[in-house]
């Protein structure tokens, strides 16, 4: 892949040098009120990212629900690599390709909660309005770039092993946005931390990424659970005498497979891309590697779990134990109360 990006690095060059203009004009626009953030009479927090795929979104959006969850909150989603268009108000029975794989995982894991997917966020939070006509809050899942509303907080997150100011712009990094746009963000989010970070670390980040006065960062890491067993919802904790497949589909694996090793578990990873949409054909690969190897025992991430569905899942059961592997978002120390004290004026 680095030898056909240095093959095609002029050509490259010249998308990104165009795309960096469309960019840079669009945010003028905004930021002079040529276009303008349309407001609604609701309080819109945005949780986004300035890098393309996974950076810890929706692990930081689930946290907001499990901290301040009430019958006045609602999150909004596109709804990445759904087959559907328009405003979609999720449930239970749907499947990822309907509202995609994130809103399935965050309607099953809160089935009170309001949640809909829509491409146009106006659009979206006007029904969401319309539903409930008490709605006092709406969280974006992925809002940062959707500048045509207004938003009266913005979180950028950004992974401890990839920070936005070691990348760069797209197609020649993983950058949706210059680095500058992360001026627009109220609170900085660092994810995916190491739980025994230093201080002093934490100041390098800091001035690494040239944080504002006016903005706030917070440091958080990732808490696995034991694994669920699928069908019984049996806790196991993973043992040392068994091997296990491990299937991802996730942006970063890194920190699961840190875990794993860390905890010395014997395992072989099956590593696809984000989002990924697997074949059955790819499954049942997968299960002739399981007999051959004689490996019963598959974990899943919770992600890659609901983007799976029931056909799926049961020809999988056909043959292995399916495990998921659950996560619990969370703030090293006290920053939590910090970082808590933030949104409630916002909530």
């Amino acid at each position: 892949m680095n030898y056909l990006k240095l093959f095609f690095f002029p050509l490259l060059l010249i998308i990104q040098s165009i795309y960096l203009i469309f960019l840079i004009l669009r945010n003028f626009f905004y930021d002079h009120n040529i276009l303008s953030e349309k407001k609604k009479n609701v309080s819109i927090i945005s949780v986004g990212s300035l890098k393309l795929g996974g950076a810890g979104k929706t692990p930081l959006v689930e946290y907001l629900i499990k901290n301040f969850n009430n019958t006045y909150l609602a999150v909004l989603s596109r709804g990445y690599k759904r087959n559907t268009k328009g405003f979609l108000l999720a449930n239970k029975n749907h499947s990822s390709e309907k509202i995609g794989d994130e809103p399935l995982q965050i309607i099953n894991n809160n089935p009170d909660l309001l949640v809909a997917v829509c491409e146009n966020r106006f659009n979206g939070v006007e029904k969401l309005i319309t539903i409930n006509k008490n709605l006092k809050t709406v969280i974006l899942d992925d809002g940062f770039q959707h500048r045509s509303l207004f938003r009266n907080l913005n979180i950028l997150v950004t992974e401890y092993d990839f920070l936005y100011c070691n990348d760069s712009l797209f197609p020649l990094g993983n950058l949706r946005e210059y680095k500058a746009g992360s001026k627009r963000a109220d609170i900085i989010v660092i994810t995916k931390c190491p739980k025994e970070i230093s201080e002093e670390e934490k100041i390098k980040i800091k001035n690494k990424l040239s944080v504002l006065e006016n903005q706030k960062i917070f440091f958080s890491f990732i808490r696995y659970k034991s694994p669920v067993y699928y069908f019984n919802d049996k806790n196991e904790e993973l043992s040392l005498k068994n091997e296990y497949f491990l299937l991802t589909g996730i942006g970063n694996s890194k920190p699961l497979l840190n875990y794993l090793s860390n905890n010395k578990i014997k395992f072989n990873h099956f590593r696809y891309s984000d989002h990924h949409n697997f074949k059955k054909v790819e499954l049942k690969n997968l299960i002739q590697k399981g007999k051959y190897m004689k490996v019963k025992k598959l974990i899943l991430t919770e992600k890659d779990f609901y983007r799976l569905g029931s056909e799926k899942l049961n020809l999988i059961k056909s043959y292995f134990d399916i495990l998921i592997l659950k996560i619990e978002f969370d703030f090293i120390n006290e920053e939590k109360t910090m970082f808590n004290k933030q949104i409630r004026k916002f909530i």
